[in-house]
């Protein structure tokens, strides 16, 4: 009996010396240029262009362009983004539309508010959960963006809005993934967005 006992706890130091070092490891992993973690999994980066852009985003390289195929199950509605970069699975999404619109200073809040309405509208179920306006990421680009549950044909999930000014554009980013995702995600997503660049 002393035998096993002593395995059962060699075992237990075993399994806690193992999370401690995942923990440290997962310390590590904190920024876009190291890789963060999601679950077990370290999301690597890369800076990559908008196609006919000179935008550049940190986006995970793990993603691809998602084909059009799936686009057209997921996006019904022809209501897609212009360009999608999806996880392998597609339950997590970036997209980008560029919109042809010059704006002043503290206008991404107006229109932010001006597409909380518009989805209101076709959606009156919809609940923004949060707002954020007046956000300068770090390039010096004005950002809002807004949060709200929504429905797909696989449940429901997360999606975030994002309005950043560009120079003579705006570039309206889209995120979504599976709401038990949000929070890993979520942060994730606040990064990339952040790291919006356009070239002079």
């Amino acid at each position: 009996m002393p035998g096993i006992a002593r395995r059962i706890t060699m075992e237990y130091f075993d399994e806690e010396i193992l999370e401690a070092r995942r923990e440290l490891e997962r310390l590590k992993h904190t920024t876009l240029e190291t890789g963060i973690y999601v679950g077990d999994e370290l999301i690597t980066f890369t800076n990559i262009t908008l196609p006919q852009t000179k935008i550049h985003i940190y986006l995970p390289e793990q993603f691809i362009v998602m084909p059009d195929l799936v686009k057209d199950m997921k996006y019904p509605s022809k209501n897609a983004p212009d360009l999608i970069i999806t996880s392998l699975d597609s339950m997590v999404n970036f997209g980008f539309n560029i919109l042809s619109v010059s704006m002043e200073e503290g206008d991404t809040k107006v229109m932010s508010s001006q597409f909380q309405n518009a989805l209101r509208n076709v959606n009156p179920s919809i609940k923004i959960k949060k707002q954020v306006n007046d956000v300068t990421t770090e390039h010096g680009n004005e950002m809002s963006w807004f949060d709200f549950k929504g429905y797909l044909i696989d449940g429901q999930n997360y999606n975030r809005m994002y309005l950043v000014k560009m120079r003579e554009t705006v570039l309206h980013g889209i995120f979504n993934c599976p709401m038990q995702f949000k929070d890993e995600w979520g942060e994730i997503a606040e990064k990339c967005f952040m790291s919006i660049e356009e070239e002079l």
